[in-house]
Formats: C-alpha cells, structure tokens, sequence
C-alpha cells in the first residue's frame, strides 16, 4: 500500500536529514516514529478499543450493510461514551 502527505520543502529536507543522521531511509524513519514497536499500556488499551468498535462495522460493510450514521455522529457517540 501507498501512503502520501503533503509537507513543505523545508518539513521534507528535515526528514531526510534526520533520517540520514540515524542511517535510515525517510520511509524507516517515520515509520518507527509513527508506529513504535512497544506501545504504552494506554496506547495498547486504545487499540484493542478501537479495535472491538471498528470489528462489526468491518464485518458489516464486508457484508455490505449500509449504515445512516454519519462519521461526525460516530465520533461523538464514542466520544461520549469513553467519557
């Protein structure tokens, strides 16, 4: 899978120099930065979270049911309930 975001010339000419300094390519160095081996309690907690919520839609929308529900409602319904 491909991934692209949009930074500016001098966000871009940080990364690389970052990443070279640790002798790593941009793609290496962002990914470990973004998606670090050993999650926190907290970050590990979230994901499983996460996860429980996002399994029945999944499985829904590979059965193709459609839901009403809009993904500001969605967001809010689970920000109210993790309160």
């Amino acid at each position: 899978m491909r991934l692209s975001i949009e930074v500016t010339a001098e966000e871009h000419q940080r990364l690389k120099a970052v990443a070279a300094i640790q002798g790593k390519s941009i793609k290496d160095y962002v990914l470990e930065r973004v998606l670090p081996q050993a999650l926190t309690s907290a970050e590990a907690s979230a994901l499983v979270k996460l996860e429980a919520l996002l399994e029945p839609r999944i499985a829904a929308a590979a059965r193709s049911a459609k839901s009403n529900v809009t993904v500001r409602q969605l967001f809010e319904s689970v920000h109210r309930k993790a309160r």
